[in-house]
């Protein structure tokens, strides 16, 4: 079942938008209805997405979009590569045919098929682009299954000859004028100019597809330091009067530029081209159509939607210009060019390719303030929200500027005031504050985040948790020293912090050493959580006021690192002879005891 885009008006915002996931229909503002001709009306702009969940659902969208009734033509071409599609542009608007995308089997190339199904009249004309190692035989076989015979493979040695036998495809229909289902017929000055772009990169070549697409002008590729010779002989056969290199020496080289002087001394050469993908895209907009109805966004890194969009756009020759989809505001060349659309007191239609992760609802809704001169390129369009970490009791203060990214994508700093004048990092945890920014509506906030601090020292030890008095004994014992903190020259007894060992306090009976023999006592165990601590003093490089060995070897630690204790003879003591606070923390987790040392403040 179609879904029925419902425009809605917005009069506050004197602005008409559609369904924002998928546009399956035809509707007032398609490209088809004759209607598009009229200039738009500057309080009423009109948004559509063309979108699927893949980029082959995708091509079919545009295509239904283009054509909702039945086609005489189509195009195939593979989704996974762009480099033979790049001319096709070109050919499906001279044929009035949608452009499909396949994958890499028939199995995975359902939506193109339901189209065709749907669409394609049977006596009319497949036109497959690339060789069959690109779109397999298998692809002509389901053609002639499902009833299409007519087939039209395009397809050259490498991808720099399958474009040269694009544009003799175009030249040969201009040498024999047709009618169009307008009832137009195609121009013989068809042809007259001609377009050369990198055969390596796809940006470009798309930039100029749908203006030169409208204007029936091949796109020939090339590689980046030598025009291949099949070009060369399209060029000294055709004998074009301009041509356009679209991209900078980056992408076609001035090398490349001389050998076609030297082929055709005449000719006049117009390279476009710009800092980036994004500043030649918009170059070649400004040159083609500074006044367009209609203009196509997509994504500038991905060749699919702008390739499959270039039917739609080269109706009316109206530009496909790219965003960035990693940032949250458009790329500077193109904020200019929206800007000055409404500075000229236009208001063209918005069409989107590809979801909203590809180009964002917010993405559309800045391209359309710009339009409408809600905004301005320079005004604050997105802050980030900031995030932060400190150590506890560690000095913090919030900045007293932030990163702005303009409309045009610009970054500036600009101040902000917070919801706190002061930052308690006593406690650790996370806390949000908020502050505002003056021209900007939005709340900035920063997210900080108070870390335990790195010990100076720390030190495991591994029991066994099925001697539940013992394990008992270590829990009670390590509990009383966790959170214990001692001052600069401040004394620590492991005895007079833990206290005596009395059933009272929970302690329980397990083995301890009297002499030389292990004999069940009050408190059995504890003397790992004295020797744990003492190695973890040990490393910290505190000064040992008293210590004990066992009269038995022990297991937990190594031999000559124990540290017994017994009430109230036998004691382990250590002073804290740094300048700073000590914390001492004690972890218990499943067979393992941790003790860990850190300096910090008396809090």
């Amino acid at each position: 079942m179609k879904k029925r885009l419902i425009p809605i008006l917005i009069l506050s915002a004197g602005l008409f938008i559609t369904s924002p996931a998928f546009a399956d229909d035809l509707h007032s503002n398609s490209p088809t209805n004759d209607s598009i001709n009229e200039p738009t009306n500057a309080s009423q702009v009109i948004i559509d997405r063309l979108a699927g969940l893949t980029r082959y659902e995708t091509a079919k969208v545009i295509s239904e979009y283009y054509a909702q009734g039945k086609v005489k033509n189509v195009i195939l071409t593979t989704g996974n590569d762009f480099a033979d599609a790049l001319s096709a542009s070109v050919l499906a608007h001279q044929k009035e045919a949608p452009i499909l995308l396949v994958n890499s089997t028939v199995e995975s190339s359902k939506e193109s098929f339901t189209y065709l199904e749907q669409h394609l009249d049977t006596t009319g004309t497949v036109y497959i682009i690339g060789g069959a190692g690109v779109i397999g035989p298998d692809f002509e076989t389901k053609l002639k299954d499902l009833g299409f015979v007519k087939l039209v493979r395009i397809a050259g040695k490498d991808r720099y000859e399958t474009s040269c036998l694009i544009a003799d495809t175009i030249i040969k229909q201009v040498e024999t004028p047709q009618v169009t289902s307008q009832g137009t017929s195609i121009e013989e000055t068809t042809g007259s100019a001609i377009v050369i772009s990198s055969g390596e990169q796809y940006p470009d070549a798309l930039s100029i597809s749908s203006f030169a697409a409208n204007k029936g002008w091949p796109i020939l590729l090339s590689t980046h330091d030598t025009l291949p010779q099949e070009v060369k002989t399209f060029l000294l056969k055709e004998k074009p009067a301009q041509l356009y290199i679209t991209g900078g020496v980056g992408a076609i080289s001035e090398n490349v530029l001389s050998e076609i002087r030297n082929l055709l001394p005449q000719v006049h050469i117009e390279r476009l081209s710009g800092q980036s993908r994004f500043d030649t895209n918009t170059n070649i907009a400004e040159t083609f159509v500074p006044k367009p109805l209609t203009v196509y966004l997509a994504t500038g890194y991905g060749f699919a939607d702008a390739l499959a969009g270039s039917i739609v756009a080269a109706k009316t020759g109206d530009p496909i210009l790219f965003i960035d989809p990693s940032l949250p505001s458009l790329p500077k060349s193109v904020a200019h060019y929206l800007s000055n659309l409404y500075a000229n007191h236009l208001s063209p239609n918005i069409v989107s390719f590809g979801g909203s992760g590809v180009i964002s609802d917010e993405l559309v809704k800045n391209a359309n303030d710009l339009i409408s001169g809600k905004v301005q390129e320079t005004n604050l369009c997105f802050i980030p929200d900031l995030t932060a970490s400190v150590t506890q009791d560690e000095t913090y203060s919030l900045p007293l500027k932030v990163q702005a990214r303009l409309y045009n994508s610009d970054i500036i700093e600009v101040p902000v005031q917070w919801n706190a004048t002061s930052i308690d990092t006593s406690h650790i945890g996370t806390s949000v504050f908020e502050g505002v920014v003056d021209g900007y509506g939005k709340t900035v906030k920063l997210m900080l985040t108070v870390k335990e601090p790195l010990p100076i020292a720390e030190y495991t030890t591994y029991f066994d948790s099925g001697l539940i008095n013992r394990t008992e004994n270590i829990r009670l014992a390590a509990k009383a020293l966790d959170g214990k903190r001692l001052a600069p020259g401040e004394l620590f007894s492991f005895n007079k912090s833990i206290g005596e060992r009395t059933a009272e306090k929970g302690y329980k009976e397990a083995l301890i050493i009297e002499g030389d023999v292990f004999t069940p006592g009050l408190g059995g165990g504890i003397c790992q959580v004295s020797s744990t601590l003492y190695n973890a003093a040990l490393l910290a490089h505190l000064e040992i006021l008293e210590r004990h060995p066992h009269s038995l070897p022990i297991s937990y630690v190594p031999s000559g690192q124990d540290a017994t204790v017994a009430w109230p003879d036998l004691d382990f003591k250590f002073k804290n002879n740094t300048s700073d606070y000590l914390l001492i923390r004690s972890f218990l987790e499943d067979d393992t005891l941790t003790f860990k040392l850190y300096k910090g403040s008396n809090n």
